[in-house]
């Protein structure tokens, strides 16, 4: 069938056929595609709607639930400050009071300082005595001394994927003294479960993701907490806190409408999708009919295109058989054919190449002396044998090599050449040769019986052919004895470096220029996750490292000409990280490149200098961020703002009347009242976040890629929560309110103290009005009346 369609297309008559059918599909496809283009920007436009309607109200609901139990579980930890013993004497009986956040968690826990657990709710499984330190909720819960939403984990108990609420408690000295913490299934139906069943027209689905890359609702067959796809622009782009609606490509070749908007309570986004197919269902049925009428085209114009080339062409046919009589000495020159100048001009380029071709066989019998002449003076040995595998010719490098003449070994076997347990293996390599036509390569061992020498060659065998048939065979020789030898020498000092290597306290891994192990010594085994040798795996495949929050890549190590000392963490394939002090060296070879990684173990080093960090960034009163922590993350934020998306914004908040609370209250209670205010902040800002103590009674947050609606309404409840924050003293009430100012950054702006000057400049616009409310930089004239939230 194959060599009958390949007979058809032969015919240059098929051919424009071909090309005539092709033309009027062109025309066909280009008239679809403009009328296909018109309709569907409007399909799109409505598809676009639709999706952006479905993420907001999905994002809303799911917001909704994630302060609904972030405010419980706050409100219930507040109301639990007694002393430690109090508190976990009866730690079930307190946790079993708890039947409103019974509703709202699927499990919840009491934990003490050291991380251990005292109590859990339902009593179905026994919990008490777990150790739950390891899990970063609890360090983290540590570190900021506030109620905090954890990245989605897998729960121990059941192994199910859950988000933890985690809320710290104090004692009446505002001692830490243990940790509520509330699990979230995300697979029940209250929650997540519904969402992946939940269909968008008929093939639509929701999916929900994390800016750190972990899937939490898809309705395919993925893992649980799988990671996202990094190449997809979708998730890009919203792991980046942008919102809005794009078309992606598909795995299966389609493409999607896909809405995606960010979640407030958690660095959390929704996507909504529904397939271009659907969307533009009615461009298909204009496409089918466009497909007909490109059909009756082609049938009207098939027989037509056939009996005109059939004309054309006949000429041609007739020139082909007087080629082949002159060719067979039939005929002695051409006559002329017709059919036009393109034929005649082919009839002369035939004379013509017949004189070339005798010219080109004289020239052919002068180069082939020329070669022979040249193999001879060649400093590598040639041999070259008949189709019996006889010699008929060698070099003089080659008599060198074997120590015998031309005259000696000429009409010779080669075989008996070739180290006695080689020559199977040489027969059958030179047979293959002869047999396919191919080039063959490698080493190969001599014997010379007078001497009783062995001798290595590198050696390239070729078959000598013509089209009909095979002459022979050439082969080019290289004497590598001695280079062999040298080679074991490298070799047994190698293995003695390699002792050394296997007794150092450090790890140490070589590998070549792809990356793939060629040495590890035991101490980097951990390192890798192995208990063995893992000598021919690539080392990147065993272990993902991370540098400043970045993975490097074999190429970000090999574009270095030396790395020292780097600060690293490294992840092997068991999910065990380790903090390393990293170096890399480079070897210049003679071969290739090779790579030596020195790791150290360095998190105990790390530990203290993380200690030593959040101290000098911290206020101790609150617990929030200092002006040094402040000003270092404002200026991080304007050297990674893309300027695209929402802006980020900086919100800075002056209180009013303070200084009558601690001038008739005592210093006490004023500084009671500022941790009750740190506590507002954080429990009504996005965990992405940052609040800081910015000195006495003026505070700053920065919220980063919020918008300016948005971060006005962020400000509104902060102003609602201090106004209602009351503290009692000695039957006196105490309380103060809010002047908060707000600016935008813009992509202008460098200095972080002139983003600051605008926020100050805000809230003392502010207190200017009136106090007690919230001002936009730039909107100094217009009066900001407090807002009330129902």
């Amino acid at each position: 069938m194959i060599d009958r369609i390949r007979r058809w297309f032969d015919s240059l008559k098929n051919r424009a056929v071909v090309m005539v059918v092709l033309l009027v599909v062109l025309i066909t496809v280009t008239a679809t595609v403009i009328a296909v283009s018109l309709g569907q920007s409007e399909l799109e436009a409505q598809a676009r709607n639709q999706l952006q309607t479905h993420a907001m109200i999905i994002a809303d609901d799911v917001d909704e639930k994630l302060a609904e139990r972030f405010d419980a579980i706050t409100r219930v930890a507040a109301g639990l400050t007694m002393y430690e013993e109090a508190l976990f004497s009866r730690a079930q009986v307190i946790l079993n009071r708890q039947t409103a956040l019974n509703s709202l968690f699927h499990r919840l826990y009491l934990i003490n300082h050291q991380g251990h657990v005292q109590a859990v709710l339902p009593e179905d499984k026994p919990a008490r005595g777990i150790d739950v330190s390891d899990r970063p909720y609890y360090r983290q819960t540590l570190q900021q001394m506030t109620t905090l939403i954890s990245k989605p984990i897998f729960s121990r108990d059941e192994g199910e994927p859950v988000v933890v609420v985690t809320a710290p408690i104090f004692d009446h000295s505002q001692r830490l003294i243990g940790i509520l913490a509330g699990s979230i299934k995300l697979s029940e139906d209250s929650f997540l479960g519904a969402l992946a069943d939940l269909s968008i027209g008929q093939t639509g689905f929701v999916a929900m993701g994390t800016r750190s890359g972990v899937i939490l609702v898809e309705p395919f067959d993925y893992p649980d907490l799988g990671r996202l796809n990094d190449n997809s622009p979708l998730h890009q782009a919203a792991r980046r806190g942008e919102e809005g609606v794009t078309v992606v490509p598909m795995n299966s070749g389609g493409k999607r409408v896909v809405a995606y908007r960010q979640l407030n309570q958690a660095p959390w986004f929704v996507t909504v999708s529904l397939p271009t197919r659907e969307a533009f269902e009615p461009i298909r049925t204009l496409t089918n009919v466009m497909g007909w009428a490109a059909l009756i085209l082609l049938i009207l114009f098939i027989p037509l295109s056939l009996r005109m080339f059939s004309d054309l062409l006949y000429p041609l046919q007739r020139l082909a058989v007087q080629i082949r009589a002159l060719h067979e000495g039939r005929q002695e020159r051409p006559e002329p054919v017709g059919g036009g100048r393109e034929i005649r001009e082919l009839e002369r380029t035939f004379a013509e190449v017949r004189e070339e071709r005798q010219a080109a066989r004289q020239e052919l019998e002068q180069k082939e002396a020329y070669f022979r002449s040249l193999s001879e003076r060649a400093p590598i040995g040639i041999i070259q044998t008949d189709v019996l595998g006889r010699i008929e010719f060698a070099n003089p490098a080659f008599e060198a090599i074997v120590g015998q003449p031309l005259a000696r070994i000429r009409n010779q076997p080669f075989l008996p050449f070739i180290y006695r347990p080689d020559q199977e293996q040489a027969r059958i390599e030179w047979e293959r040769v002869q047999r396919q036509g191919e080039v063959a390569r490698g080493e190969q061992r001599l014997y010379d019986p007078r001497t009783e020498r062995i001798i290595w060659i590198s050696y390239m065998l070729a078959p000598i052919q013509t089209p009909d048939r095979a002459l022979g065979t050439v082969c080019v020789a290289r004497d590598i004895t001695h280079e062999l030898e040298i080679e074991a020498e490298l070799r047994g000092a190698r293995a003695r470096a390699e002792r050394i290597l296997e007794v150092l306290d450090e790890g140490v891994v070589m590998t070549d220029n792809h990356g793939f192990i060629s040495f590890a010594n035991p101490t980097s085994w951990p390192f890798l996750g192995s208990q063995s040798t893992v000598v021919g795996f690539n080392l990147f495949d065993l272990v993902r490292v991370t540098i400043d929050g970045s993975d490097w890549t074999f190429d970000d190590f090999r574009c270095h000409p030396q790395v020292n000392e780097l600060d690293a963490v490294m992840t092997n394939r068991q999910g065990q990280p380790f903090e390393v002090e990293l170096t890399m060296l480079r070897l210049d070879g003679e071969q290739a490149e090779q790579f030596v990684f020195v790791m150290r173990d360095d998190s105990e080093r790390r530990r203290q200098e993380e200690r030593l960090s959040w101290e000098a960034s911290h206020d101790p009163l609150t617990r929030l961020s200092n002006r040094r922590g402040f000003n270092s993350a404002l200026a991080s934020l304007l050297q990674q703002e893309t300027r695209e998306g929402n802006p980020s914004v900086v919100m800075m908040i002056d209180l009013d009347h303070f200084k009558p609370v601690n001038d008739n209250g005592g210093h006490l209670l004023g500084d009671e009242l500022l941790r009750h205010i740190a506590d507002i902040l954080r429990s009504r800002v996005r965990q992405s976040d940052m609040v800081a103590r910015l000195g006495g009674d003026e505070f700053g947050v920065i919220l980063p890629a919020c918008g300016v609606a948005r971060a006005r309404d962020i400000a509104e409840a902060l102003r609602v929560g201090i106004e209602r924050l009351i503290l009692e003293d000695n039957e006196r009430q105490y309380g103060v309110t809010a002047s908060i100012g707000l600016t935008a950054i813009t992509p202008a702006d460098v200095v972080a103290k002139d983003v600051v000057a605008r926020a100050d400049e805000a809230a003392y616009a502010a207190k200017a009005q009136g106090r007690n409310r919230v001002i936009v930089f730039g909107e100094h004239d217009q009066a900001s009346e407090p807002l009330i939230r129902l």
